[in-house]
């Protein structure tokens, strides 16, 4: 279905624009540049593309309108939050949360000297556990994927058939995958990961393998229930599960090849830290 949603609009909807004679920004109201409406007009979003129609049945594109504005302001009438229209730019945090025990799975007695001297790299360059800054950055791709890819937003939207526990372990699953590309670099810092290396690592099965170290008392482990999900899923919920979790990256790719994870960041939004979701010790 592309994420199809069709969003008729009363009053204006006012966009921001650049205006090159003032060196400035305005704020105008989109009209139809056939009939010249500017209410009573109609936003569609289908896929990553979206295009408005008014009244008479004209239809036409805009820049500053784009899928993941018109999915935005849906998300905002149905919550009842006030908000004007979001443009071409992901300002709302959709994606769904999950209640559950947060006590975390032991580290293993058996990890590799490796693992563990590059944990201890990125934990004294940074001060973050490794897996708790790739949970940090994997929440902000998904967060940013939900409204502007048709495909994510039904597979992890509950409103348009997704549901929480799928979009939890979406996140889980590109932290992984963002894990494990970070150790194989052995790179000091998550947002110096190629995203298309990621991307790779979500092709197979793999991840349900993954385990961090962390720290002693400042977390950087898997949930107990995340890895007892990921150790005992079917293999049809799993695949669910990869094929989120590896459209989510395809799309903050955009298509670009070898994009770094910070290539990103002036893209993404910025969400609260959650830091009891991503796993750490009170």
């Amino acid at each position: 279905m592309q994420g199809v949603v069709r969003l008729l609009v009363g009053g204006e909807i006012v966009v921001a624009r650049y205006g090159d004679l003032i060196d400035d920004v305005l704020q105008e109201p989109l009209y139809c540049p056939r009939c010249g409406r500017t209410t009573g007009l109609t936003l569609v979003a289908r896929g990553r593309a979206a295009y408005l129609e008014c009244a008479e049945g004209h239809e036409w594109s805009d820049p500053e309108v784009a899928a993941c504005g018109v999915r935005q302001l849906l998300h905002l009438g149905a919550s009842g939050a006030e908000g004007r229209f979001p443009g071409a730019v992901v300002r709302v945090d959709m994606l769904p949360r999950i209640t559950e025990d947060h006590t975390l799975h032991p580290p293993s007695p058996s990890a590799p000297e490796r693992q563990l001297r590059w944990e201890g790299l990125v934990l004294t360059t940074t001060g973050i556990p490794p897996l708790t800054d790739c949970l940090h950055w994997a929440r902000r791709l998904c967060v940013w994927a939900v409204p502007t890819d048709g495909d994510v937003y039904e597979w992890l939207y509950p409103p348009a058939g997704g549901n929480a526990l799928d979009a939890h372990m979406a996140v889980v699953l590109v932290a992984l995958a963002l894990y494990t590309a970070s150790a194989e670099g052995e790179l000091p810092r998550c947002e110096q990961v190629s995203l298309d290396r990621a991307v790779h690592l979500l092709t197979g099965e793999e991840l349900r393998r993954v385990r961090p170290t962390g720290a002693a008392g400042l977390g950087g482990r898997l949930r107990v229930t995340d890895v007892h999900r990921l150790a005992t899923a079917l293999p049809e919920t799993f695949e669910r599960w990869r094929r989120a979790a590896h459209r989510v990256l395809q799309v903050n790719l955009d298509d670009r090849d070898s994009e770094r994870l910070a290539d990103r960041n002036g893209h993404l939004p910025t969400t609260a830290d959650d830091l009891t979701w991503y796993g750490e010790q009170p």
